[in-house]
Order: C-alpha cells, then structure tokens, then sequence
C-alpha cells in the first residue's frame, strides 16, 4: 500500500488519493498514460498546462515589477490593446494608451516610495487562451498601508499572455481578526511536502479578506506538471459552536470537517469526505505543531465505504 502524502490525504480526495487505497498506483500510471497519449503541439497536455501556467506568472512578475519601478509604458505593455480597467471608483479605463496614461496618472497620486506587491494570487484556465486571476493586492506606502481585491483576465496572443480586463474594489486596511480562528494562525504561509513517486505538493493559506476566514489553496505536481487542485476555506460555526472547514477538489471531491484543539500544540480534524465518483470516507486527521517552520501530520480512523483502513505514518511539512 502506498502511503499517501499529508496535504493530499486532507484535500485532494479523490479516491485514488486522500484515502490511499492500493488502487493508487494502478491509477496514477492509468492517468499518466492518459496524459502521455493526449498530445497537441508536442506537449502532453498536463505539461501544456503548465507551461502556460508559468508563462501566466511571469507576466504578471513583469507587470508587478513594471509597476513598482513606476515605468508606466512598460506596465501598459502587458496589456491587450483592447483591454479595459475598471478602478475602485468604478470608473473605466479603455485602451492600452489610456491605460497607460491612467497608470501615470496613479504613481503622480501615490506618495514616492509607494510599492505594490500580491497576496492570495491564484490563476484558473477558463479556456486554453483565457486565464482568470484573483487576489489581494497590497499598496504599501511610507504612511500607510490598504488592501485591494482584484480580478484579472488574462488572454493568450502572438506575443503571449495580456491583460484584457482588470477590476478592483478599496476595502479596509488591517480589519481586526476574528478572536476564534486566531488559534489557527500556525496555518497561514506557504508550506511544501515532497513525496515519493515525483509527487510535491504546494499549500498556500492566507485570510480572507474581512479576516472572518481562512482560505487555504492547494496544488499537487507529478512528474508530468500540474496533476490536481483543490480549495479549503476554514471559519466559525456559530451554530455548531465549533470551527469548521469545506473543501473541493478539481476532481468533483468534497468534504467537510471539524477542527479541534486536543492538546496545546495539536489538532485533531474529524473529515467526512464524499469523493467524486460517490465513495463516501471518513478519517480524523491530526496536526502537530513541531515549530514554527514544521507540522506534523498523520490520519487516524480511517474509513472508505465502511471498509476500516490502516493509519497512516506521521509525515513532516515544510514551511517555505
């Protein structure tokens, strides 16, 4: 039986995953075959995906740095000439001359010194020449500090990846954290797990924006490039009187689950997970604070269709 990584075992529940059957292995090189023979372009399609993925990041890497280094023309340069941006004042911006006019405009209204950075980025492929990003982005300046949640289109051209359309809302700078979730603050960063096999997994978690939430994004690379996704969002149950979390997966899985602390540095969640295919599982899953930089975790009770399953083995996260 292959032993199934920690992330994975809580997120990505698809039944050859997050329960760690022995069918585990037999589907992996099933989807891997899959992969290898679906091929356009040269490039199997996972790899594609990815590579497009990183094309993606790098635009916006150019843009953020265009940007910061207040180089209005170059910034403008990332957008499609038709492209539209709609201010937090709700007034619209169109054209790529206008654009960068607009941008101009915006570092003459900021305080020198002002920079522009992201945070809770995350890129979704609507379509193989359409992209859709969302996130917070941070505009920090020598006296103060605000937050702006944003949504990008990004479209596939001849000269790569633009920006077709952004639109952004101001909100509140550094909103009071709710006091019931301040216990899971351990959570929040950026935490990667290798795997054997040529699995890694990637875990960013961040608040939400109001900070009533914890919203945590996770991605699973084999071999091939990227493999699965999946989504958790954590907040307080004020019915239930217990912090609670939901989670999916880009498979179809979805579960939920209900954290408790059990011991000063550890928790224990009790998942109830319905997997895509309709399997039902259930395990309880614990999290161990080692420091500052690490976690530990194994799964406990493991159940699959009624059918009792082994504990899996303690395995240790890194923070990036």
């Amino acid at each position: 039986m292959i032993r199934f990584p920690c992330l994975i075992a809580f997120v990505l529940i698809s039944s050859h995953l997050s329960i760690g059957i022995g069918q585990e292995a037999s589907s992996s090189r099933q989807d891997q075959a899959r992969e290898k023979s679906s091929v356009k372009g040269g490039l199997p399609v996972s790899e594609r995906t990815r590579f497009e993925y990183l094309a993606i990041e790098d635009a916006i890497a150019g843009y953020l740095d265009a940007m910061n280094q207040r180089d209005a023309e170059r910034a403008a340069s990332y957008w499609s000439r038709r492209g539209q941006w709609t201010q937090k004042n709700g007034e619209r911006v169109s054209g790529r001359e206008n654009i960068a006019a607009a941008i101009k405009q915006s570092f003459a209204d900021e305080p020198f010194g002002t920079t522009l950075a992201l945070n809770e980025v995350s890129i979704r492929l609507v379509t193989p020449n359409v992209a859709v990003e969302e996130g917070v982005a941070v505009i920090k300046s020598p006296e103060s500090e605000r937050q702006t949640p944003y949504s990008v289109v990004h479209v596939k051209m001849d000269e790569g990846w633009k920006i077709d359309s952004v639109r952004a809302t101001r909100v509140p700078v550094a909103p009071e954290k709710v006091s019931r979730l301040e216990s899971l603050n351990w959570l929040i960063g950026d935490w990667r797990d290798e795997v054997s096999g040529g699995i890694s997994v990637e875990t960013n978690a961040s608040w939400t924006m109001g900070d009533h939430s914890i919203r945590r994004s996770f991605q699973m690379f084999d071999e091939q490039g990227l493999r699965e996704q999946a989504t958790q969002v954590i907040l307080w149950d004020a019915k239930l009187g217990s912090i609670r979390s939901w989670i999916f997966d880009s498979k179809g899985g979805f579960g939920t689950g209900v954290w408790k602390r059990v011991e000063e540095n550890k928790w224990a969640v009790e998942m109830e997970l319905q997997m895509a295919d309709g399997g039902i599982a259930s395990a309880r899953n614990i999290y161990k604070i080692i420091d500052d930089s690490r976690l530990e975790f194994y799964s406990t009770g493991r159940r699959l269709n009624g059918v009792t399953l082994p504990d899996t083995q303690p395995v240790i996260v890194i923070r990036k």
